[in-house]
């Protein structure tokens, strides 16, 4: 496996990619959806996001990127769109929009293994957050949400793994979302994360979502007034092979390399984390 880095799966992208360009794409008709500037490197994060930090700073934040639990979470980003080592089931945004505009029956048919991969998703998020950011969960909680990525990746996860996907669904109707989401459908996924993470690993996972379960069900209440709106501006963005594959299984065989999303997503998580610690003090 090719050892994950901050610097590295940033450069691995252009602003003309698909990836970069569905994202964008779909966070532009989202109201109150995260501005993004796109960077390809931490330091380009820092004059964008961070410019008040002085050049120790950034040292510091290049320090923390070493850290294991940066790379970590690097990893199971990555793991999440190629649905490696079992952390996901049914991966790859392309796999949701042939749900979204193909045949609903066929849709509801396959409900249980997007529920389930839906729910496992969100767990592998909550893994990878508990292991990227030091301190308690609620100090966990509170500089992700204070990072652009942080908001990037709740909005980009309840658009396309939820709102898409369960656009005519009860499971969007009344209470939490993401608690029902994990009830229903998460059944034996804290083993899973266990056998992947290590003892413990399911554990912090759920601890983790705990703290994020009120924010994300905010976000999917948002996003699902805004389904068909996603869909159809998305739908432009889908590389050639994804948008003519004539079945969700084609779809999910392209997607893992087309789109990797969650690869992007988190590495521009980790990048502004590393940078907000820096900015914290030098052992932050």
């Amino acid at each position: 496996m090719t050892a994950q880095t901050i610097e590295g799966n940033l450069a691995s992208f252009t602003e003309n990619d698909a990836s970069v360009r569905l994202i964008w794409a779909v966070f532009s008709v989202i109201p109150g959806a995260p501005p993004l500037s796109f960077y390809g490197s931490l330091g380009e994060a820092q004059m964008l996001l961070y410019p008040e930090l002085p050049a120790e700073g950034l040292e510091r934040a290049a320090a923390f990127a070493a850290d294991p639990g940066t790379i970590r979470a690097l990893e199971v980003g990555d793991f999440i769109d190629k649905g490696d080592v079992g952390i996901a089931a049914f991966s790859g945004a392309a796999a949701v929009f042939q749900l979204f505009f193909g045949d609903k029956k066929k849709a509801l048919d396959t409900d249980p293994q997007q529920g389930a991969d839906a729910a496992l998703k969100v767990l592998a998020i909550a893994y990878l957050i508990h292991q990227l950011i030091p301190g308690s969960v609620a100090e966990k909680a509170a500089l992700f949400r204070g990072t652009q990525a942080g908001e990037a990746l709740l909005t980009w996860y309840g658009a396309v793994e939820i709102a898409l996907p369960f656009a005519d669904d009860a499971v969007l109707a009344g209470g939490s979302v993401i608690g029902r989401m994990v009830e229903k459908y998460g059944g034996g996924h804290l083993a899973k994360l266990d056998a992947v993470g290590g003892p413990g690993a399911g554990a912090n996972a759920q601890a983790m979502l705990g703290a994020l379960s009120g924010p994300l069900d905010n976000v999917i209440a948002n996003v699902s007034k805004y389904t068909n709106q996603i869909a159809d501006t998305a739908k432009t963005y889908l590389p050639p092979a994804i948008a003519t594959a004539g079945t969700v299984a084609g779809a999910v065989a392209t997607a893992a390399d087309a789109l990797p999303v969650y690869r992007l997503l988190v590495a521009r998580l980790a990048a502004e984390v590393c940078l907000a610690r820096a900015g914290s003090g030098p052992s932050s």
